[in-house]
């Protein structure tokens, strides 16, 4: 299963970055599959609550979704990793909120139902694509955030690379510099307040705001 790959040709650039997310209307989606996120947080519940830390482990199921449009039908997975959260107690102040019990990364992707082989080139609806995506991750993220003992602290996105783009970094490819402009303007639609840190290959959602000497490298949103 080859990820999907949004466009081939940039035949003006400009335009297209300027305009992702101005009034791109999300296509009508739905969950599929078993999974929930109430599955996700009944196993958490069933975590053995007297140890004091434990190493990363992933969900055994992801989350699923499809959207179809008059060129084909997509399907969404979220994927989820799990750690209890390790909290230094400085005393809280009488009547705060208790800390919460888990971090949860959100590893996204999606594909092309059906398709292994050829791309979606000229379909002319990526940005509408991503702007669903981008709604099912709001979804999840407000599921998960009405549970005060987890926290979602890392959302992480994986543009696919073009062959001829192997060795280019990631804000210098054409994929990349798309996903890292949608960031820009749709990330704002998460609840509370988020950060994107570039790295080598993927771009990683960081729940809160951070600042560094290398503002390339940490983006407020």
């Amino acid at each position: 299963m080859k990820p999907i790959k949004l466009f081939e040709e940039f035949h003006d650039e400009t335009m297209m970055i300027n305009e992702i997310g101005e009034g791109s209307k999300s296509f009508s989606w739905k969950q599929t599959g078993f999974t929930k996120v109430e599955t996700w947080t009944s196993q958490l519940s069933q975590v053995d609550k007297t140890l004091s830390a434990a190493p990363w482990e992933t969900f055994p199921s992801a989350l699923t979704y499809q959207f179809s449009s008059d060129k084909a039908t997509y399907y969404a997975k979220i994927g989820g990793g799990w750690a209890k959260h390790v909290s230094i107690n400085f005393g809280r102040k009488p009547g705060a909120k208790p800390p919460h019990k888990f971090n949860i990364i959100l590893v996204i992707s999606f594909d092309i139902e059906g398709r292994d082989d050829t791309p979606i080139t000229n379909f002319g609806e990526q940005f509408r694509v991503l702007t669903t995506v981008t709604e099912i991750a709001d979804k999840v993220v407000k599921d998960l955030s009405e549970y005060d003992w987890l926290k979602v602290t890392e959302i992480r996105i994986v543009p696919k690379m073009e062959d001829s783009e192997e060795d280019v970094p990631i804000t210098k490819s054409k994929r990349g510099r798309l996903y890292l402009e949608y960031i820009k303007k749709q990330g704002k639609r998460l609840p509370g307040e988020w950060t994107a840190r570039i790295d080598d290959e993927y771009f990683t959602l960081l729940n809160g705001k951070f600042s560094s000497t290398n503002p390339d490298k940490y983006i407020s949103i």
